[in-house]
């Protein structure tokens, strides 16, 4: 179990440094629509070289069934094509901390989509997790003034499609992920998704001047931030369980906001870590109570 505990842990964490890194790259000039494009095909080639080794006759099986297709292709255009711009334009416009944070909001969306689907009245704990949300986006985006709006508009909205999005890729591939695969799934959604926006951000047009930092930086955000943690966080959560993975996850802004301190220098006003707290809690909160009705 404690090894399953590190593995989710590291995977989680190599999640939020992929928020920091990418930060840097765009102060270093990278631009941050080529660069999300970038990372979607070559990540999403990654986990298709995984899911090859790890089942090489499996891996073009969900192209053989119509509706199949069909439905990777809108996950990939959806929820995966839009997901990933919009999660690092909240980032360009914010901070890694900040826009992972409020990318963690996708599952009050997914809450509210099951509860209008189910007919019901939401539980105290349901209730409980999304007025520590609310709350907590509150603050972080006004800094507890009504009137003042301190997050900038760009990156809070395109963090909130973030994380609609990101709800989207939870509800909408389940039944894909247990016919075909975790890794195959996400994989071709992933690399569909870079195909089908590329034109959009001109992937072709490559940054003219390269050093070995940006190299280094593009390498792991492509590597151990994107294709590694997500592996390492579904093998990890296989063997904790749902509920403590889900929880781990929580991991990630964590990181994100600890390492934008450390190695970016950024400063954070007492209201936001106010905020992330009460997010972080209210998912927490969130995570543990479905389970508990599972």
């Amino acid at each position: 179990m404690l090894s399953g505990t590190l593995i989710t842990l590291l995977g989680a964490g190599l999640w939020g440094l992929n928020a920091v890194v990418s930060k840097y790259l765009m102060a270093r000039g990278i631009d941050t629509m080529w660069m999300v494009n970038f990372r979607m095909i070559t990540s999403g080639f990654a986990l298709l070289i995984f899911a090859f080794i790890k089942n090489r006759r499996g891996l073009f099986d969900i192209w053989k069934d119509r509706a199949s297709v069909i439905r990777l292709l809108i996950i990939a255009l959806f929820a995966f094509g839009l997901c990933q711009p919009t999660y690092y334009l909240s980032i360009d416009y914010s901070n890694a901390g900040i826009a992972s944070v409020i990318q963690q909001t996708a599952p009050v969306f997914v809450l509210i989509y099951v509860i209008i689907k189910e007919r019901r009245k939401p539980t105290v704990a349901e209730l409980s997790a999304l007025a520590l949300v609310i709350a907590g986006s509150f603050l972080i985006s006004t800094h507890g003034d009504i009137s003042a709006l301190a997050v900038h508009p760009v990156a809070l909205i395109s963090g909130l499609v973030s994380a609609l999005c990101c709800a989207l890729y939870i509800t909408l591939p389940s039944d894909l992920i247990k016919r075909y695969g975790t890794l195959e799934t996400v994989g071709w959604g992933l690399f569909v998704g870079g195909i089908f926006t590329a034109p959009f951000c001109k992937l072709w047009n490559f940054p003219a001047q390269w050093d070995a930092t940006l190299i280094a930086g593009m390498i792991f955000i492509i590597l151990p931030g994107a294709a590694c943690a997500f592996a390492l966080f579904l093998y990890g959560t296989s063997i904790v369980g749902p509920v403590r993975g889900g929880v781990y996850n929580l991991f990630e802004p964590v990181t994100a906001l600890v390492a934008s301190v450390l190695l970016l220098s950024q400063s954070f006003h007492p209201t936001e870590i106010g905020g992330i707290i009460a997010i972080l809690a209210g998912i927490a909160i969130l995570t543990v109570a479905k389970e508990k009705t599972n």
